[in-house]
């Protein structure tokens, strides 16, 4: 029974808020980069960015689904106002993504990431005066036999931040801003140290991200080790927290003094004075 006549409640598609996120999208001009980045010159219904805004649709519609399931996400959702004109559920199919997601990964994930940060975020007034560092990992089931001189990551045993011994699995580096915002993404192998994957970040962001404002690099204390700091020189600005395994750290945590707030005094690794 319709709700009013000549209506058919049957036909109702809705956006919810996938219009903030595709208004987002639109607004910072993120298809323009992916465009440029990965054309198509073949004829086609939808664009790679087009594709690549649906996936971030989907994503962030808190739905995880099969790649050939895809579509049924969209069931009710008016797709053309949030992709473009003429464009349905039907041109969401695996084969589409599965070609998008090819292309991203010829050109490198990472490397798209970035040039959509540097082109969309790093011109706004997101700011990136305070930058925090950090990694986690992620377990994979499956043998992921190693594939020889391919320059790529390895999937293999490390430390499990999810108690999955068993499990294989991959680091992902993030920075992001302030705000929370991302600025910088890049995954490593499963066995890769923070010690290192740190230091790897902190100096891709400083030949990549050019800012006028002074930038602190926040990381915890995985970071503070003596050949991080002397690679990094005295004009790179951080923040981390004293380890453990430093004496002056274990004698203050062992004061008696309960007032004891803030404590500033040099530290001195070797090569390296803070």
């Amino acid at each position: 029974m319709p709700l009013v006549d000549g209506f058919d409640d049957t036909s109702i598609l809705s956006i919810g808020h996938l219009g903030i996120v595709a208004g987002a999208y639109d607004s910072l001009q993120i298809a323009d980069v992916i465009d440029a980045a990965l054309p198509k010159t073949r004829p086609h219904h939808l664009s790679h960015a087009q594709v690549l805004k649906a996936m971030v649709l989907n994503g962030l519609g808190f739905i995880e689904r099969r790649l050939y399931l895809f579509p049924d996400f969209f069931d009710d959702i008016a797709v053309e106002r949030l992709l473009g004109e003429g464009i349905t559920r039907d041109h969401l199919n695996d084969d589409v993504l599965g070609r998008t997601l090819d292309a991203i990964a010829a050109y490198g994930p990472t490397e798209l990431f970035n040039e959509i940060v540097a082109a969309c975020l790093l011109p706004t007034d997101f700011g990136s005066h305070c930058i925090h560092i950090d990694t986690t990992n992620f377990s994979v089931t499956g043998a992921y036999e190693p594939d020889l001189d391919v320059g790529e990551i390895a999937i293999t045993y490390g430390h499990p931040k999810d108690g999955r011994w068993d499990l294989k699995r991959f680091v992902l580096g993030m920075a992001s801003n302030q705000y929370g915002i991302p600025l910088f993404l890049q995954t490593f192998s499963g066995n890769e140290s923070d010690k290192e994957t740190i230091l790897t970040i902190i100096q891709h962001l400083k030949e990549n991200l050019r800012s006028d404002e002074k930038v602190y690099h926040v990381a915890d204390s995985a970071f503070y080790t003596a050949p991080n700091l002397q690679a990094l020189g005295q004009h790179t600005f951080w923040i981390s927290r004293v380890p453990a395994t430093i004496k002056e750290e274990r004698d203050l945590v062992r004061t008696e003094d309960p007032f004891l707030a803030v404590y500033r005094r040099p530290l001195h690794l070797p090569g390296a004075l803070q």
